[in-house]
This record gives C-alpha cells, sequence and structure tokens, in this order.
C-alpha cells in the first residue's frame, strides 16, 4: 500500500503512529491498524469537546472486542454518538462499492477529504487499499490543485460536493473525461452535477450513507433516484427510510454501549420507487411542514444558492408557538449581493406555488462548515 505525500513530494510508509495529527498521519496509521486488526478510535482531535469527551469515557467501555474502528458522527450536536464497526462491515462495503465503479483501470486515488470520519476512512482508504491502487493526498486542497490532478488519466477522485461546486465556478478549460469524481452524502444540486458533466465531461457518483448504516445507496450526475448497493434492502417507515445491510454497525455508543437492531430506520425523507430504488426528500430535521405540504430547507437553500452573487445559504427552522404560522424560516446568507426579502419570495412561489412560506432573511454571514462540507452555522460578518 503506498501513500503519496502531495506537500512533502514523496511516499510514505503505512505505520504505526503515536498521536497522529497530520492527514497523511492519521491515514498512514488508520491502514496499519486496519491491515493488523488492532482496533482504533477514528475522531477530530481537533475539537476540544469532541476530545475531552472521549478522554473521558471508560476505557472498558470505549475497547470493544471484535471491532476495528470507533467512529463519531460527523455534525454531532449535544451527546456525541460513537459507532462500532467491524473490519466485515467495511469490507463487504468495499466490495459492494468497487462493483458499482465502471470498467475502467484506475491507477490512483485522490483524495481531499480528512480521515477523521468514516466516509475518509472507507472510501478514502479501504476503498485504494481494496483497488490495489497508490493513495495522494495533502492537507489542503484549492480547487486550482485539484483540477491539475483530474486531467490524469486512471484517477479516482474521492471529494466532497464543495469541491465540485467550487470547480463548476472557476470553469477551468480543462478536460475531466478520463477521471471519476467520488462525493460524499451532503447534497450536489442536480444542476450542478450537470454543468460539471458538461463542462469537464466527468461523472461525479454521488454517494449516500450514514456513519451508522455505512452506504446505502448511490446516484450518477443528474439522476434523480438512488441505486441500493448489492445487499442493501431498503423500505420506509411514515415516510422515513428503513434499511438493513451488512454495512450496517453492530453496536453504538450513546448513553452506553447498545446493540443496533435491523432494520435501521434513519431520518431521511424518501419515496420508494422500486424495492433498490428511491427518492431522496429530504431530512425530519429539516423539513418544515407549511400549509400541510413538506419542504426541505435543503432544497430552499440550493434554490437561493442558484442566484447570481449568494455564495451560501443556510436555512433554520424556527418554531414559534405564539406566530399564527408554526415554522418560520431564518434564512442566513453569505454572498456579495445582499438578498431581498422580494427576490426570495419570488423564487419560492416560482417552485413552491401560492403558499404562504413566512421567513426572515440575514445577510452578510460566513456560513460554517464542518471538515467534509456539512453546513453546521453562521457567524455575522
Amino acid at each position: 500500500m503506498k501513500i503519496y505525500d502531495m506537500d512533502k513530494k514523496c511516499f510514505v510508509e503505512v505505520a504505526k503512529i503515536d498521536n497522529p495529527s497530520t492527514k497523511v498521519e492519521q491515514l498512514s496509521h488508520a491502514l496499519y491498524c486496519y491491515e493488523n486488526d488492532i482496533f482504533d478510535i477514528i475522531y477530530d482531535k481537533s475539537q476540544p469537546s469532541l476530545k475531552s469527551f472521549v478522554e473521558g469515557l471508560d476505557q472498558d467501555m470505549l475497547n470493544q472486542k471484535d471491532f476495528q474502528y470507533l467512529f463519531f458522527t460527523s455534525g454531532t450536536t449535544g451527546t456525541p454518538t460513537g459507532v462500532y464497526k467491524t473490519k466485515e462491515n467495511l469490507e463487504k462495503e468495499s466490495e459492494a462499492l468497487i462493483k458499482t465503479l465502471p470498467k475502467q483501470k484506475f491507477n490512483r486515488v485522490v483524495s481531499t477529504v480528512p480521515y477523521v470520519h468514516i466516509y475518509g476512512i472507507d472510501v478514502g482508504a479501504i476503498l485504494p487499499k481494496n483497488l490495489g491502487v497508490e493513495i495522494w493526498t495533502k492537507e489542503n486542497f484549492l480547487p486550482e490543485e485539484l483540477a491539475v490532478e483530474a486531467q490524469k488519466e486512471g484517477t479516482l477522485i474521492v471529494t466532497t460536493p464543495v469541491f465540485i461546486k467550487a470547480l463548476n465556478r472557476i470553469k477551468k478549460d480543462v478536460d475531466f473525461s478520463k477521471t471519476l469524481f467520488l462525493t460524499s452524502t451532503a447534497p450536489l444540486p442536480i444542476e450542478e452535477a450537470k454543468e460539471f458533466k458538461e463542462h469537464y465531461g466527468s461523472s461525479v457518483m454521488q454517494l449516500f450513507a450514514s456513519t451508522e448504516t455505512g452506504l446505502m445507496a448511490y446516484k450518477t450526475d443528474d439522476e434523480t433516484i438512488l441505486n441500493a448497493y448489492e445487499g442493501v434492502e431498503v423500505g420506509e417507515n411514515e415516510g422515513m427510510l428503513r434499511v438493513s445491510s451488512p454495512f450496517i454497525a453492530k453496536k453504538v455508543l450513546a448513553g452506553g454501549v447498545k446493540d443496533v437492531e435491523l432494520p435501521f430506520q434513519t431520518e431521511d425523507i424518501v419515496e420508494i420507487v422500486s424495492p433498490t430504488e428511491f427518492k431522496l426528500l429530504g431530512r425530519s430535521s429539516n423539513l418544515a411542514k407549511i400549509a400541510g405540504k413538506r419542504i426541505s430547507t435543503l432544497q430552499i437553500e440550493s434554490l437561493i444558492e442558484s442566484l447570481d452573487g449568494i455564495e451560501a445559504v443556510l436555512v433554520r427552522i424556527r418554531r414559534d408557538d405564539k406566530a399564527l404560522k408554526d415554522e418560520i424560516l431564518d434564512i442566513y446568507v453569505q454572498g456579495e449581493s445582499l438578498l431581498e426579502g422580494k427576490r426570495v419570495r419570488s423564487l419560492l412561489r416560482k417552485n413552491f406555488g401560492s403558499i404562504h412560506i413566512p421567513f426572515k432573511v440575514y445577510n452578510n454571514n460566513k456560513i460554517l462548515r464542518s471538515s467534509v462540507g456539512k453546513k453546521i452555522g453562521f457567524e455575522s460578518q
């Protein structure tokens, strides 16, 4: 297994590293543990509250037998949730993912993602290991740097929707037709995927997953229907996705170590199309019910971000029992242009019809993201 450190411009060995801090060190150490069946705890030690939480846990409870890794869910609020994965979970998941890749020869994986979350480990590390190819990574990528690497034949890019959007913005006059991009669960608007394919000639395979379930389904480019991976059974309960698969965690750490029951109930609102296909409508925690209609805040964010001069949008649902309407949307905006309420109203009316959606716009914010590109908050500028 070869790891290429793009910052130091050299290959490094897979090795046991005490207190790994850089991406390359985290990758090297995680793979060493994987190859030698050593249990390891994978989490972002730069987060003081999470680090303090892990260090304060009983070691016998943390170090469960017969497991490969303990991950912590990204974007966790309140008490963090830990997820135990076996090597079998990760190996079967990797096999299923490889079967969905196009029949072309890859000679390396270029990964922009960190190795403190499950996506970085299972797709950015274990996938290339099982493909038998090199892993190229560096501490921080610029979109322009990724554009250079994506032109090289036989490259598989493991990244996030943030980079796809950034590459769409810079519009480099280059060709990625011999490269495939894999992106994480964070939503990539259909228009962005279509624009990327048309301009760069490369497909984007969007992976739908969670820390608890591992990979569940995928779609490519501007497809709207998600296809379940081999071995994954999907269904729904009151409109929310239920899933069974050999990739799902056996145990979770949440107020103690608990067994995971199957089928696993997710928070995703779906429309089942067939036994192996479904449409993702939103997440229950990101759905506003207005005039009896469920509307995803993620969909509203995507619509507003399509406007000129708007860089990023975060929509939060505020529930006010004293108000005439049950739910109010607080819209936090980052961009060169000031977003006016009448512009939002016109956009919402165009896409959702005549229903009245109460909202308030807050301009001049910086939208904060986690290390995997997930929107986690905002700062006033």
